[in-house]
């Protein structure tokens, strides 16, 4: 072997030393820094612990330390029903995010068919036949009318009636007045 091939191997070997040292630092490191984080989470995890235990004693529950490990076996054979809640939750937020400007649309149109109804004076009318239909002597005649609908049925007997029959029932004073309303009736909606 030449003084050259030696020197190479040399600086071979030093190179590849420098990458083991470099590669044992960088593991110390990581091990400092997760003894650091180690020591972090359990400052973190035994201020919520006390923390925790003094808001259960103001609230005044007792919680049994045999029931802990029990929840925590729940929480961890469930962390997949845990996983699907949360996509789910997260298929809801972005549907409401697409489907928000379609609602926006849909409430703007509304306002404006409104608007448009409100022009052409359909709510006034409608306004009118609700007044009309809360004044207390309409109210009466409907329900009187509706009572008379629903008791009266159809009788061959009663109903079956010769033009004489007919013309002799127009002489009660009844049937005059429910007649003479009903014609009315029918005279005032034809002039509107």
């Amino acid at each position: 072997m030449t003084e050259k091939d030696i020197q190479e191997q040399i600086s071979e070997l030093n190179r590849k030393m420098d990458l083991v040292l470099e590669s044992v630092e960088q593991q110390k490191r990581n091990r400092e820094e997760f003894d650091d984080l180690v020591e972090d989470l359990s400052i973190v995890a035994r201020d919520a612990f006390k923390n925790t235990v003094v808001m259960l004693d103001k609230s005044q529950i007792d919680v049994d330390n045999s029931d802990i490990p029990m929840l925590l076996i729940k929480i961890l054979q469930n962390v997949g029903t845990f996983h699907e809640m949360l996509e789910m939750l997260e298929s809801v937020r972005d549907f409401m995010k697409d489907i928000s400007p379609v609602l926006h649309q849909v409430g703007l149109d509304a306002v404006n068919k409104m608007n448009e109804l409100d022009q052409k004076g359909y709510f006034d009318e409608i306004a009118g036949i609700i007044r009309n239909l809360t004044q207390p002597g309409l109210l009466t005649s409907l329900n009187r009318t509706t009572k008379a609908i629903a008791s009266i049925r159809m009788d061959d007997k009663l109903d079956n009636k010769s033009l004489f029959g007919i013309v002799k029932q127009l002489n009660s004073p009844d049937v005059r007045k429910s007649l003479s309303f009903a014609l009315r009736l029918v005279e005032a909606a034809g002039r509107t």
